[in-house]
């Protein structure tokens, strides 16, 4: 399945009667497109069938798709310092923050698992499963009894986020119609409204079930005072509140919402038949009628199709059977292959895994310790407390939410694009951050933080929409996989920087680093090589 044009030589002779059987400008065309992605023509021509049936459909029940969040990155950050004064847990300046490190861990192995196997069992299986799975460990986080079962938690859940994120964006896209393609970038707006529910939900808890740090080790009602599970339970209400939400949303998901398999996804595991039923279903969901048949894929794809051999894009195979195939020599390697099967491909696909490497660093440096920063800084400014913190964060989560709308009308305009669009952002989340080191009051602080979430939700707004676009269908979730991955892997340098640098020392040291490397990844981006605004994925 999904072998790239350029595994075996081409037959002139056959060439030239698939020419013949269709009109030669629109079978050149494809051809092209097909060897600049690396797959196979056969199942680009049958994608372009169902593009226009799934733009027949209309809109309809995409917004179920739309409707998803993701709150445990961020809101995992914000507890930390909570987390820090519980009795025997070790404190934040040191090996707390290595917590992160151990999400991360998880999110590597999430991301890379969840988003090659969606290539092989399916989209929505993993779409499903990765909710229940965070979900379910945020849960068990909550009632760590130490720091060694935390760590273990936050891996688990780190396994289910990282799989959240690209077979989300993937599924998403594969039932989007072309001119709703921009939706994808606005689907960041989730992330944001997550961040925003995270930090009221840490918010409420910690302000009321937390123990007070600067007693610790005074004799307070004749006994010495410690943070335990007598005083400081708010941490662990947040997590049991956030892991059953997440698992309330993935209830929602199997019987509110319950989302047939990506049709893209089964043309290219040669279920056809399935793809048009799965066609017809949403046409009858959204009260019309779609004309679609198996006929119309087989018409499609003949002009491809060389004579006397067999069209090996029909073949069915079971579940196990995928599993078993993807495992042999001969063909374990093809979606990975299928990612630089052309120089413009593989140009792109190193230029996108790097930028996901880079940013993945760049984020969590200044984000995944956010809350410590905000104490840090109130404190200098002459505010404190929790709700001084915990303010200001939700200020910063909530002006996302402006910038994944701007996100999703600057890549609808022609003269941005999604390339330029997306390197503005960085860029300018680059230069808030310089500036946020120069703030010098709670006023100054509380604007730049805001101002640079702003530009950071925009900009990866557009690049969880930008990649999954460039991907070809056949290796989208293995493309998006490896730059998950990369992400992670990188940020799991950030709690390393974070605790043993000489400038995670310093509230700003991180902020400087961070910054530069927005700014350098944004003039990096202008140099991709592919510009996906008005094209169908």
């Amino acid at each position: 399945m999904g072998d790239n044009l350029d595994e075996k030589p081409r037959d002139p002779t056959a060439e030239n009667e698939k020419l013949e059987a269709g009109d030669d400008s629109s079978v050149q065309a494809l051809l092209s497109r097909a060897h600049q992605e690396g797959i196979k023509p056969i199942f680009l021509a049958k994608v372009k069938v169902l593009n226009d049936a799934i733009a027949d459909c209309g809109l309809g029940r995409y917004y179920e798709l739309f409707c998803t969040a993701d709150l445990w990155l961020q809101a995992i950050a914000i507890v930390m310092p909570a987390i820090a004064n519980q009795h025997n847990f070790p404190n934040y300046s040191s090996n707390i923050r290595m917590a992160t490190f151990a999400l991360y861990c998880g999110l590597i192995v999430g991301a890379t698992f969840w988003g090659m196997t969606c290539d092989v069992i399916g989209r929505r299986t993993a779409w499903n499963a990765t909710l229940f799975i965070s979900g379910i460990f945020g849960i068990a986080a909550g009632a760590s009894p130490n720091f060694v079962t935390l760590g273990a938690m936050l891996a688990c859940i780190g396994f289910g986020v990282g799989g959240n994120l690209p077979v989300d964006g993937a599924l998403f896209l594969e039932f989007l119609p072309g001119p709703y393609q921009y939706l994808l970038t606005l689907l960041s707006v989730w992330w944001a409204i997550g961040q925003v529910a995270g930090s009221l939900i840490s918010w409420v808890f910690l302000a009321k079930f937390s123990c007070n740090p600067d007693l610790v080790g005074t004799v307070v009602n004749g006994a010495i005072y410690q943070c335990d599970n007598s005083n400081n339970n708010g941490w662990r209400y947040s997590y049991y509140t956030m892991g059953a939400l997440m698992v309330v949303l993935g209830v929602l998901r199997i019987f509110l919402f319950p989302m047939d398999e990506s049709p893209k996804f089964l043309v290219s595991i040669g279920r056809d038949q399935d793809a048009v039923d799965v066609i017809h279903r949403i046409a009858k969901k959204n009260k019309t009628t779609s004309k679609l048949t198996i006929q119309d894929l087989h018409d499609a794809a003949a002009p491809y199709i060389d004579p006397g051999s067999e069209d090996v894009s029909v073949a069915r195979f079971t579940t196990w059977g995928l599993i078993r195939n993807s495992l042999c020599d001969d063909v374990h390697f093809d979606n990975v292959k299928g990612l630089f099967a052309t120089p413009r491909l593989a140009y792109s696909s190193i230029l996108i895994i790097f930028i996901y490497g880079a940013l993945g660093l760049a984020y969590p440096l200044f984000n995944a310790f956010l809350g410590a920063y905000l104490s840090t800084r109130e404190k200098e400014t002459g505010n404190t407390g929790i709700d001084a913190t915990y303010s200001a964060y939700t200020y910063q989560a909530a002006c996302g939410v402006g910038g994944s709308i701007l996100a999703a009308v600057m890549v609808q305009w022609s003269r941005t694009g999604r390339k330029f669009s997306m390197a503005f952002f960085t860029i300018m989340s680059g230069v808030f951050l310089f500036a946020l080191t120069a703030a010098r009051t709670s006023v100054q602080v509380n604007a730049l933080v805001s101002i640079a979430s702003f530009w950071e939700n925009a900009f990866y707004g557009v690049l969880y929409g930008y990649a999954p676009e460039v991907f070809p269908t056949p290796r989208r979730g293995t493309g998006d996989a490896f730059a998950a991955a990369s992400s992670r892997i990188t940020g799991l340098f950030a709690p390393i920087i974070a605790v043993y640098s000489n400038a995670g020392k310093t509230p700003n040291g991180p902020v400087y680093a961070s910054a530069t490397i927005f700014i350098v990844t944004g003039l990096v981006m202008l140099l991709l090589p592919i510009e996906t605004v008005g094209v169908t994925a």
